[in-house]
């Protein structure tokens, strides 16, 4: 009988910490998916020839990803954009500016 109730307090010991920490277990796993993102994006800009020349960086936050630098022109800023659109990122916050246009 005492093995028995040592094992169900085992048991429910186990189950009480496994639903305390999802949370911090979902921030671990929210910033690895985050970080998959970041590299995937990263990986479809250097795909294309004319954005590989070009400064962008690439932030990934909850599925929605920031790019940030320049590049050469309207069309560019449109491609990366489109290319950002990798799985699991809900939006992309195109802040790319284009040289010389000021925008």
């Amino acid at each position: 009988m005492k093995r028995v109730l040592l094992a169900l307090s085992v048991a429910a010991t186990a189950v009480i910490l496994g639903v305390a920490s999802p949370s911090a277990l979902a921030d671990e796993s929210t910033k690895d998916v985050d970080d998959r993102q970041e590299k995937e994006i990263l990986a479809e800009l250097q795909k294309a020839p004319e954005l590989r020349n070009n400064a962008i960086d690439v932030d990934v936050d909850d599925g929605i990803a920031v790019l940030e630098g320049t590049v050469d022109s309207k069309g560019e800023k449109k491609e990366a954009q489109e290319r950002a659109h990798v799985e699991g990122i809900l939006g992309v916050n195109n802040r790319l500016k284009v040289r010389g246009s000021g925008k």
